[in-house]
């Protein structure tokens, strides 16, 4: 936490990049190859509930700076799904570098690989205009409620406008309710929630990823060192080294329901 209260970064050079294969907790889009690039490892936001505070010891956020090694290793791959913001917030730096310009290149001249960067970061602004349909900006999403957990992150206000701007500038966009989180008055926050998104946005026309809070065990007991939280220190049910809510299921269903 004192380290992620300093704004400070620590830039490196990547030898022997690859790709690694993405996680059984993500959706693979149906893609046999799914793959993350770590362009940046660890994130300038603090959300008490995200699995990178119990994987990495540093809380300053490592660049990578010889992206076009990244973009060469990535042109190699063929017909696959690679999430670039995967470890990291890639936008959230996009004021720093404009990592995201060569990567719609790579979009635009490969039809086949289907590329993905997930934000809470409001910077679309500074993103490029109408990129190919084969690069998706993911919006992660929650009520401000949740939103207090996700310290330095926008909150859902700016969040949604940044949304509207990347749909007005081309983009194809997603919103991932990912991880939906129990907070108090669970049911009354989302549906007020899902009302706000509603008036907002025409949900028919984008498509929405569900998830509940789930994560690895360990990476757990490490975050419940960092964050005296009501999140990190719930009483999960812990089945194959993973935490999960024992109710998963019905607060999935219940959020869906209200879409």
């Amino acid at each position: 936490n004192y380290q992620k209260s300093k704004n400070r970064l620590i830039l490196a050079v990547k030898e022997n990049i690859s790709f690694y294969k993405g996680s059984k907790f993500c959706n693979n889009r149906g893609y046999e190859n799914f793959y993350y690039s770590t362009q940046i490892l660890g994130c300038i936001y603090n959300c008490e509930y995200c699995y990178l505070g119990g994987m990495y010891n540093s809380g300053y956020p490592v660049i990578f700076v010889n992206e076009d090694d990244f973009i060469n290793e990535a042109s190699k791959l063929k017909s696959a799904y690679i999430a670039i913001s995967y470890e990291s917030d890639l936008l959230a730096f996009e004021g720093i570098y404009p990592f995201h310009k060569k990567w719609i290149d790579l979009a635009n001249n490969r039809p086949d690989l289907f590329i993905e960067s997930r934000t809470k970061s409001a910077n679309v602004d500074k993103l490029p205009n109408n990129p190919p349909k084969n690069f998706l900006l993911g919006f992660s999403l929650s009520p401000n409620e949740v939103t207090k957990y996700e310290k330095k992150a926008p909150p859902l206000e700016k969040r949604v406008k940044a949304l509207k701007l990347a749909i007005d500038k081309g983009y194809n966009a997603e919103i991932a309710i990912d991880p939906i989180i129990k907070v108090d008055n669970f049911k009354k926050v989302y549906k007020n929630f899902i009302n706000y998104l509603k008036n907002e946005i025409d949900l028919s026309k984008i498509n929405i990823e569900i998830g509940a809070f789930r994560m690895n065990k360990d990476f757990l007991k490490r975050l419940k060192k960092i964050h005296l939280s009501e999140i990190t220190w719930y009483p999960y049910e812990i089945k194959n080294n993973e935490a999960r809510y024992k109710d998963e299921n019905n607060l999935i269903n219940y959020v869906k329901g209200l879409l």
